[in-house]
């Protein structure tokens, strides 16, 4: 089986970097699992490969959040694939790599690199599978986005909309997924989060007023702006967009799982299997948000739950 990487840091020799650099498409197989220049394949071969199962119908982005090495995320790629595939998701995965330090302390040199490298989701990813589409390829093409990997789909769909070369090309997510969220509520409200919202079908945030990631990530702000992936989006949102409240299967459930990578209370997505049958239901599409099977509805939230 092959892996997709779209990767949008600086090579060092061999390997790759912690800083913004070209654009790079690598496929990897199974067994591997040291990304390295070696790996690099042209667009071309990139979409060939990607795209030659005919019975090909979903692809789905994955943009990770700070802290990460290269390496690191190829690993959750893998993770993330088996996932879904257990689910039973039959399409493809990309991870979207950006430049990020694989260091905690380096969190703010993250945001800033992540700005800098927002465009290319767009430009060498989405857009790229959408102009597919326009050959008689049938895709769905969703995008899932994990803690400051939110913060890439802001700034990569807000920018996509004045330039040209993105701008001309008609494109739209099926379904976009956020998952802890570190960009604040307020800025996905229905005027500021307008081009967001106008290119997916649905929007779908997960939240868990529990993840003390994002309480330290608003102690970074000097204490303001409240998290989405902590308190949910605002009132104001389109009927596309839906919110998933986390926090009382976390607090019962995701406390007990075994976290090999990140913060419990922020990272528990990707080791729940309950949280990746709500995600492969929402990916089909097949089922209206308040009749998903995980999901119970009370006091006007929705709640993710073990079924």
């Amino acid at each position: 089986m092959s892996n997709y990487i779209i990767c949008a840091r600086n090579q060092k020799g061999e390997s790759f970097g912690s800083e913004p650099g070209k654009v790079n498409y690598l496929i990897l197989g199974d067994a591997e699992s040291d990304p390295k220049s070696d790996h690099i394949v042209s667009e071309k071969d990139f979409l060939s490969s990607l795209t030659s199962p005919a019975e090909l119908r979903d692809v789905v982005i994955f943009v990770h959040g700070t802290d990460y090495t290269i390496g690191e995320v190829l690993d959750r790629h893998k993770q993330i694939k088996s996932n879904l595939q257990q689910q039973g998701y039959v399409g493809e995965l990309i991870s979207f790599d950006w430049p990020s330090n694989g260091m905690p302390l380096l969190y703010l040199d993250d945001r800033h690199d992540a700005k800098m490298t927002a465009m290319a989701l767009v430009k060498s990813g989405i857009t790229l599978l959408a102009k597919q589409q326009g050959r008689g390829c049938i895709l769905n093409i969703h995008a899932m986005a994990h803690s400051s990997g939110a913060y890439i789909i802001q700034e990569s769909f807000n920018d996509s909309e004045t330039t040209r070369s993105t701008a001309e090309v008609n494109w739209t997510l099926s379904q976009l997924i956020l998952f802890g969220g570190d960009v604040s509520s307020d800025s996905m409200s229905a005027p500021r989060g307008e081009s967001v919202y106008r290119h997916c079908n649905r929007l779908t945030n997960y939240y868990n007023p529990h993840d003390a990631v994002l309480a330290i990530s608003n102690a970074k702000r000097a204490g303001f702006k409240n998290r989405v992936g902590r308190i949910g989006l605002p009132s104001d949102v389109p009927q596309k967009a839906v919110d998933v409240h986390c926090g009382d299967y976390y607090k019962a459930h995701g406390v007990n799982l075994e976290i090999r990578k990140g913060k419990p209370s922020h990272a528990w997505y990707f080791y729940s299997d309950v949280w990746w049958k709500d995600v492969y239901e929402t990916l089909m599409g097949d089922d209206d948000r308040n009749v998903i099977a995980g999901r119970v509805l009370r006091d006007g939230k929705l709640f993710i739950q073990e079924v």
